[in-house]
């Protein structure tokens, strides 16, 4: 049975990091360091470093694989699911939304005074 406290943590904590963490990997997995290890305590130091060596072998985005890590070390397999997708999910639904509004509005130039052809 799971244990829904725990997904329900997962999944906010992950989802104000998807809305909220800017500037690439680094500075993302240094603010899961500081929730997950420092303020909420879900795991210890070391065990956020094993995480992050392991997601430096694996190919992908560091950030989104140590969502990943620390949702299933929290809440299980649904954990696991909630991390990645909470986490990813805002800046999947923000290009989704560029794309749509490019698609609507952008207008293709009637010429390009630079192509010489």
């Amino acid at each position: 049975m799971p244990d829904w406290t725990k997904l329900r943590e997962v999944s906010q904590l992950f989802l104000r990091l998807g809305f909220t963490a800017f500037g690439g990997p680094v500075a993302h997995i240094a603010m899961m360091h500081d929730e997950v290890v420092k303020k909420r305590q879900w795991i210890s130091a070391q065990e956020f470093l094993d995480m992050l060596g392991a997601t430096n072998l694996l190919p992908g985005p560091n950030s989104t694989e140590m969502a990943i890590h620390v949702g299933a070390k929290r809440a299980g397999w649904l954990g696991f699911l909630a991390g990645g997708m909470c986490f990813t999910a805002p800046s999947t639904l923000l290009i989704l939304l560029c794309a749509i509004a490019y698609q609507n509005f952008a207008q293709q130039p009637k010429e390009n005074r630079y192509f010489m052809g």
